[in-house]
């Protein structure tokens, strides 16, 4: 499959995955009842959606008040990893496209080299505060040519330690 068979994919099921949010809410609600995988998939499609996110942060403090926080944690962090992996698929595979086009822009010169520099520190920090721009985060990523690998370990140690605190805040409840 090429890249731009990979990047119409790619949106075609992130389009159907935001979709499916909006119109399966009952199966969100369900999947509350199937504990640790109901964490998981809740924060998998949370994520895997383009910047049409659900409130899965709260699967996290639910579920610390009933699980250990440190696996609610993990679990949480994993599926929302392997979600936001969507929107780095879908940079990545336009890479080539954007590079073309933007290259010769000077704001895009200049966000390359400070995302060389600093990217690293940019996606872990994304990824620990809760915010609604971490899809665009992917795309960068994915379209700066950030690894796979090392944005998934980056963006799920910061998603861990976020979700770690909400665990928490779950247990103490």
């Amino acid at each position: 499959m090429n890249k731009k068979n990979l990047s119409i994919l790619t949106l075609i099921l992130s389009l159907l995955l935001s979709f499916g949010l909006l119109y399966f809410q009952d199966f969100f609600i369900h999947a509350q009842k199937l504990g640790l995988l109901g964490i998981f998939l809740i924060n998998f499609f949370s994520s895997a959606t383009f910047f049409v996110s659900g409130p899965a942060f709260l699967t996290v403090i639910a579920g610390g008040a009933i699980y250990p926080p440190l696996l609610v944690a993990f679990i949480a962090s994993v599926g929302a990893s392997f979600g936001d992996m969507i929107s780095y698929v879908f940079g990545f595979s336009g890479r080539n496209l954007a590079l073309v086009r933007l290259r010769k822009k000077i704001w895009f010169v200049v966000l390359e080299d400070l995302f060389v520099e600093y990217g690293k520190i940019f996606v872990f920090v994304l990824a620990l505060i809760p915010n609604p721009f971490f899809d665009a985060v992917g795309l960068l990523a994915g379209v700066m040519g950030m690894k796979y690998y090392q944005f998934f370990i980056i963006m799920l140690t910061g998603r861990f330690a976020r979700f770690v605190v909400l665990a928490l805040i779950g247990a103490k409840l």
